[in-house]
């Protein structure tokens, strides 16, 4: 599936997206292109579905990588489009905002069972709730990690001192 094809998909399912387009190469210069798409969470189980059924290829899932927003999380979804074509690849990253107020996002594990370490890496460190997902163990912190302090955000749940993270490694 080349870049055309991909914007006309996104284009049937009215999403909103933003191609950038890096050229590499000197003697044989090649572009490389990155989708940025804006997807409801109400939306984004079936979008993903969409692109599993639509793509060539099975879309690679890389990570979800949140970000704190000021009254929202912003969680992208990084997936790889024709995974290991060469000259062919595309990144393309599925941004789906969430209000702190009702953190919530799908799983995607029944699509794509190998989102739930991410998943469950977003629970712990956004104190979001990945509704459906059936395993929300805690995977990187400590039993003894204080309850409703989130790493990764900078509000008033956040870590308050993550500069002493390693202070004990000095002694």
């Amino acid at each position: 599936m080349n870049i055309d094809e991909i914007k006309d998909m996104l284009e049937a399912h009215d999403l909103e997206y933003e191609v950038q387009t890096a050229t590499a190469g000197v003697r044989n210069p090649m572009e490389r292109h990155t989708v940025w798409v804006d997807v409801p969470r109400e939306e984004l189980h079936d979008v993903v579905a969409s692109l599993i059924e639509e793509t060539d290829e099975f879309p690679h899932f890389s990570v979800i990588s949140p970000s704190d927003a000021g009254d929202d999380m912003v969680y992208n979804y990084h997936f790889t489009l024709n995974y290991g074509v060469f000259c062919g690849e595309v990144a393309v990253t599925l941004r789906v905002p969430a209000p702190k107020e009702d953190l919530w996002v799908p799983t995607l594990t029944d699509l794509i069972p190998g989102t739930e370490f991410s998943e469950r890496e977003v629970i712990e460190m956004t104190g979001a709730d990945v509704q459906g997902l059936h395993d929300k163990r805690h995977l990187f912190l400590t039993p003894d990690f204080p309850d409703g302090v989130y790493p990764w955000r900078r509000d008033d749940t956040g870590a308050k001192e993550t500069n002493k993270l390693y202070e004990g490694w000095k002694e």
